[in-house]
Parts: C-alpha cells; sequence; structure tokens
C-alpha cells in the first residue's frame, strides 16, 4: 500500500507544471483578448502587462493598469529609481510620478524629476529629455510650473511675461525677457553630451528682435547672434554677425550620446 502512495505521488509530481518565474515574460488570456508582458493583471475584463521587466502593473479603480519608465531613466536611477503611483479621477486612472488631477482628467509624468500642474480643467506635464538624465543622472533637477494666470508652461528657468510665459528645457537652459519679449535657449544635445556638467552658463544680448542666447554672442549695431556651444565663434563682416559652430558630436561622450539611443527606441515604441 505504501509503495502505491510512493508511487501515485512520484507520478504527481512529474506530472505538475513547473513554477513560474513571477520576472519572467508571459501571456495572458480573457475572453479571447490576449496580452503579453510581465507582471500581468487582469479586472475581470481586461488583461494588461508590463513591456519591461522593470514596469508594474495593478488594479486600480476597477482598471488593470501598467507603467513601464522609460529606458533611458532606468539608466539613470539603476535601483534607486523611486516607486511610480497611480492616481484615479472619474473613473480616469493614470500611473508615474509627480501625478495631478482636475475633474475627468488625470496625468502623470515618466520620471521622477518631472513634474505635472492642473489649471483651469486640463493638466500639463513636463519631463526632462534625455540629455539631461544622461548629463545628471539620479541627480536630475526637478522640473518646475509657472503660470501667469492664462497660461502654465513647464520646463526650467521659467520666465513670466504679458506675452506669457517661457521656461528652457534643461538645466542648463536660459530664458531672458527684454523689451516684453522672451528668448529661451537651450545647448544642443552634443553639447551636454561633450562638456556635461562643466558646461558654461550661456549668455544673452539684446538685438532689435529680441534678446539671443548662447555662446560668444556678437553685436553689430542693432543686431546680435549667438554659437550654439562653447567652442563655435561669432564674427561681424558688413554689419552682419556670422556665427559657427564645429561639430560638438566628435567631442561628446559616447555612452552619453547611446542614452540618447535609447530614448529614440522609447519613442518608436507603439
Amino acid at each position: 500500500m505504501l509503495a502505491s502512495l510512493v508511487t501515485v505521488l512520484a507520478l504527481t509530481l512529474a506530472s505538475a507544471p513547473p513554477s513560474q518565474d513571477p520576472s519572467a515574460a508571459t501571456c495572458r488570456s480573457i475572453d479571447g483578448r490576449v496580452s503579453c508582458g510581465y507582471g500581468c493583471k487582469s479586472d475581470g475584463q481586461r488583461v494588461r502587462c508590463a513591456q519591461t521587466p522593470q514596469g508594474r502593473c495593478q488594479v486600480v479603480d476597477g482598471q488593470a493598469v501598467c507603467f513601464d519608465p522609460p529606458a533611458y531613466v532606468l539608466k539613470a536611477y539603476g535601483d534607486s529609481l523611486p516607486a511610480h503611483e497611480c492616481k484615479s479621477i472619474d473613473g480616469m486612472v493614470a500611473c508615474g510620478y509627480n501625478c495631478a488631477t482636475q475633474p475627468g482628467k488625470v496625468k502623470c509624468a515618466k520620471s521622477p524629476a518631472g513634474v505635472c500642474k492642473g489649471r483651469s480643467g486640463d493638466v500639463e506635464c513636463f519631463d526632462p529629455p534625455a540629455i539631461v538624465f544622461a548629463v545628471y543622472g539620479r541627480e536630475t533637477p526637478q522640473a518646475d510650473c509657472r503660470s501667469n494666470g492664462m497660461q502654465l508652461t513647464c520646463g526650467y528657468g521659467c520666465v513670466n511675461a504679458p506675452e506669457g510665459v517661457r521656461c528652457a528645457r534643461t538645466p542648463a537652459g536660459v530664458c531672458k525677457l527684454a523689451s516684453g519679449r522672451i528668448t529661451c535657449f537651450d545647448p544642443p544635445a552634443a553639447a551636454l553630451c561633450a562638456w556635461k556638467r562643466s558646461l558654461p552658463a550661456p549668455e544673452c544680448k539684446n538685438s532689435e528682435t529680441g534678446p539671443v542666447c548662447g555662446y560668444g554672442c556678437t553685436t553689430a549695431f542693432s543686431k546680435a547672434a549667438c554659437a550654439a556651444t562653447p567652442a563655435g565663434l561669432c564674427k561681424v563682416f558688413d554689419t552682419e554677425v556670422f556665427c559657427f559652430d564645429p561639430p560638438a558630436e566628435q567631442q561628446a561622450d559616447a555612452a552619453c550620446l547611446a542614452a540618447l539611443g535609447l530614448a529614440a527606441l522609447d519613442g518608436a515604441t507603439p
């Protein structure tokens, strides 16, 4: 009898399916609809799966939702990436960072350094571009939002004027107000990859068309122009200012440029 029980137990264990790795990709189906990925969750009507091992899915207010951090954000933060949040309002659900709501609307940033603000029934979100994370890593400064009562804009170094609110897209950028006009300038990604945190602060000059900003700014009568990188130069010929920038990509750090490639891949993902 004992031998028979041992035989049955052995056959049962041999036929049992192997335990599944919760971190492995899988596919799940409900009502003929299939979803594949990681950490899949079902709300009884649909199945949602994260598209990366670092993504997370959960059921919020009866809805299965997933969030996948962009690859360049994961590279910047590594294991120190803070946990995201999910918020819901009026049947709408969104996941990410620094989420904000307005009646019937909810949005979240894609990164911890991103920001979302609600105003007048809408929600504005801003995430620093990939180049910022490539240069500053987990020390990427938190973005900000400014409003003039009519317009809400988010970014860095924001300037408020009667014509509106303008912000730079990177911490290395600058916004200048002169004669009621705002100009914002951000160094090109290749320059940030070449100089990184040692990149000098850009300058601004006034011209007949408003402020111009950059490097090596030069004026001629009421005209002004600036180079886009610290290696650039500007010269005056026949009352006109001409500027030239050597290709910063040749001095750029390869790993930094690779992070921009990760952003391009994220942007191509449906």
